[in-house]
């Protein structure tokens, strides 16, 4: 098994940026989520309810800022003057940023293989399907088999690069994997699936027992 793809979301429920090699620590990729939404009464929102944020795109531009890009082409700092006003127009919906820090470090990377991409692909020929509908940290290739592999890893040890992870529970799905991403349209059918078939269980999360840095590439191994 090896890291096929790596994934940081410098601002949550926005879509986010791949990497060749990151920092991991016991919260996860270093500035992951450092930036939440808010909406008008001041509590964390997410795509579910404002759809239009999945349309938005945003990367690191230094610690604890991203630079955030609008499907009409705007591009601005999570920091600017001006970005709740402008992040506002952009997803129809009055809301603002603010700096976030992660509290579930138990859960603090998403996996998935890219088996389970090539399976829900198989199975919903007529669906669009990619990581970016999930938001994993990590995609995992030469899994091997088919199916969803790594909702039986529940429990079990493995090295990745540097790390040493611990996988500790699914990644139950809502209905964010349905909306448009910079990638795919909205699609009814992905949530509708994976709730019938897969007790809708898509990805695992695991914690981090030992930090480190990976890569693209880096082998993966079990230790249990």
């Amino acid at each position: 098994m090896r890291v096929d793809q790596l994934w940081r979301y410098p601002v949550k429920s926005v879509g986010g940026e791949p990497l060749t090699a990151a920092e991991v620590g016991v919260r996860g990729v270093q500035g992951d989520r450092v930036v939440a939404v808010h909406d008008d009464q001041d509590e964390v929102t997410w795509a579910g309810a404002v759809p239009g944020l999945m349309r938005v795109r945003a990367v690191t531009v230094e610690p604890g800022v991203a630079e955030l890009f609008t499907p009409d082409g705007d591009r601005f700092r999570s920091d600017a003057a001006d970005a709740d006003t402008r992040l506002s127009a952009a997803v129809d919906a009055k809301v603002r940023l603010v700096r976030h820090q992660r509290d579930a470090a138990v859960a603090a990377l998403h996996i998935l293989t890219t088996t389970s991409l090539r399976s829900l692909s198989a199975a919903l020929p007529e669906s669009a399907i990619d990581a970016t509908r999930f938001r994993p940290n990590l995609v995992l290739d030469g899994v091997g088999g088919d199916g969803f592999p790594e909702i039986g890893w529940i429990g079990r040890r493995m090295a990745i690069g540097e790390l040493l992870v611990r996988f500790i529970g699914t990644c139950d799905r809502c209905v964010m994997i349905t909306k448009q991403t910079t990638t795919v349209p909205h699609d009814r059918a992905v949530l509708r699936w994976v709730a019938q078939e897969t007790g809708n269980a898509f990805g695992v999360y695991a914690a981090v027992e030992t930090p480190g840095r990976i890569r693209v590439g880096d082998e993966a191994a079990w230790l249990d």
